[in-house]
């Protein structure tokens, strides 16, 4: 009976262990985008990938800059299929006209 109790706590800790790994959102790291502000405050990447902006002062005051285009450095965390990026540094790209 004593080893039936262990391979019950056992696996009980090692369905908590899965569900605690797996529920946490996956961070891809710093990443550097080049896009367009839209003017649903995200960033539009180039291949045409969503970035949602996380509301802090720098990613606020890129915002500004509703339709422009822009390269932006920051952390990007991945929950539930929406990419949000922290913006840690922006530039405003010209656009040239070929």
């Amino acid at each position: 009976m004593d080893n039936k109790r262990r391979w019950m706590v056992a696996g009980i800790i090692c369905v908590f262990s899965f569900a605690l790994i797996f529920s946490n959102p996956v961070f891809a790291g710093q990443v550097t985008i080049t896009g367009t502000i839209n003017d649903a405050y995200q960033i539009v990447a180039e291949d045409g990938m969503v970035y949602e902006v996380e509301d802090t002062d720098m990613g606020n005051d890129m915002l500004n800059h509703v339709g422009k285009t822009v390269e932006v450095t920051g952390q990007v965390v991945e929950e539930d299929g929406v990419k949000t990026i922290k913006v840690e540094s922006y530039k405003i790209l010209e656009k040239t006209e070929s």
